[in-house]
């Protein structure tokens, strides 16, 4: 049953199902002004749903985002071809090849199942080993193991593993908003959001799996199980590195000596996840990779972008090499100062910055990059992160034609109108009504 009392809010979900399938299915990202269209119609559906949902109608928002997910069941990423990688790495395991090993060019021409030049082709990073960690690479073997010939089967397989994971998200997000004594309707900003829609369920992006792993550590956390917690939080690490940079903020919550147990489980755990590989896993060849990410990528940064310019003023050229370093030099400075200065907030809410200060310095900001952001912003009032999961998808304006452009001038917008709303919310402003309007406040 949809809404009682408002035909407007029922077109909005019929909108929110007829648009996921037509986007998921047939809208290609070199279809930009349609993608973008399309988008902005199916955010604005979604924010008519969240601000007309009473504590009553909640549920119905919750089931609701599950079926979108399923409605994406069969089909295949249409923004980003990340999963080419993520079969190519599942086949080479099936046929007992280690993927950290060797490029990918190595494998082709040896008649090893499934490992074809077509496949090869549509590599978007061929000349790079695989960062990818053995946790995950379990995942895309079970993705190849039941359909080593057929690209869509694994893509069914993995969407289906990514969906049960998603609702654990969902089942934790609630679990967490009564623990904090917050409307349930906040965890609709996750739950509905068409950026975790398309970029988790839809391109399989394993954001979806890291935040499941770590909001299962602070479920921990609040429950006082430090070291089931740490368990949880190293799989997250185990999924993907990032989290770690919240690892300062325990210091002033547990004290140095529970910090220090708390960490060295973690590292633990993340040790027994190499251990599959510990004879083969090429740890340099993983660092050399992830070294030049930071040091040749670049998409969507906002401090790097002034550091480029002012390199190209200076210098005459593009200074990544160096200005990627210290970008990173200068995320790790200022987490953990902020850890040492914040105050023993809850645990999400101190991860919303430190997110946000990560994402600040980084090189490349992807659209799912945010996903973290936007699910520990759910037990927050802090709303920039919501209205990011709009503005960032903008950037897929790059692709128009099917030819990469920088488009500077969409990053401009995009960092503009999320700073004003940032800084409006850090000097005690509030978004609120404007997403929400009476009835979650």
């Amino acid at each position: 049953m949809l809404n009682k009392n408002s035909p407007w809010v029922n077109l909005a979900y019929i909108l929110t199902g007829g648009l996921t399938i037509y986007i998921g299915y047939f809208v290609a990202r070199e279809n930009t002004w349609l993608l973008l269209s399309l988008y902005t119609l199916l955010f604005a559906s979604v924010v008519v749903i969240i601000r007309n949902t009473s504590t009553e109608e909640v549920d119905l928002g919750y089931y609701w985002g599950v079926l979108l997910r399923v409605l994406l069941i069969a089909s295949l990423p249409k923004l980003s071809d990340d999963v080419y990688r993520f079969i190519w790495d599942g086949r080479l395991l099936l046929n007992f090849e280690d993927p950290y090993k060797y490029l990918p060019a190595h494998h082709l021409g040896q008649g090893l199942t499934g490992i074809t030049q077509g496949l090869y082709d549509q590599l978007n990073s061929p000349d790079y080993f695989t960062v990818y960690p053995p946790l995950n690479q379990v995942i895309f073997f079970i993705s190849t193991l039941f359909s080593p010939g057929s690209i869509v089967w694994s893509v069914v397989i993995l969407r289906v593993i990514m969906i049960v994971f998603e609702l654990g998200n969902i089942s934790l997000i609630r679990k967490l908003l009564r623990h904090y004594k917050l409307p349930q309707a906040y965890g609709l900003i996750y739950v509905l959001n068409p950026l975790v829609l398309f970029e988790v369920t839809g391109n399989l992006h394993f954001e979806g799996i890291m935040v499941y792993f770590l909001l299962m550590a602070i479920w921990q956390y609040e429950q006082g199980k430090l070291h089931k917690s740490a368990i949880f939080f190293g799989l997250s690490v185990a999924t993907k590195f990032l989290p770690l940079i919240f690892l300062p903020l325990l210091l002033r919550k547990i004290g140095f000596k529970k910090t220090m147990i708390y960490g060295l489980i973690v590292g633990a755990t993340l040790s027994v996840t190499f251990l599959p590989l510990i004879n083969t896993a090429h740890i340099w060849a993983i660092k050399d990779s992830i070294e030049l990410y930071f040091q040749k990528f670049e998409f969507n940064g906002s401090i790097y972008y002034l550091a480029r310019w002012y390199g190209f003023e200076t210098a005459g050229h593009n200074i990544i090499a160096k200005s990627g370093k210290w970008m990173m030099y200068a995320t790790m400075a200022t987490i953990f100062l902020y850890s040492l200065i914040s105050k023993k907030k809850d645990w999400p809410r101190q991860m919303v910055w430190v997110w946000t200060l990560y994402l600040l310095f980084a090189t490349t900001v992807h659209p799912w990059y945010i996903i973290p952001l936007l699910a520990v912003a759910v037990f927050s009032k802090v709303r920039f992160p919501f209205l990011w999961s709009y503005l960032i998808f903008l950037t897929y304006a790059n692709y128009l034609g099917g030819e990469y452009t920088d488009r500077i001038e969409v990053v401009i917008v995009e960092y503009s109108l999320v700073g004003l709303i940032a800084l409006w919310e850090v000097f005690g402003g509030s978004s609120e009504k404007l997403f929400f309007g009476e009835k979650a406040t």
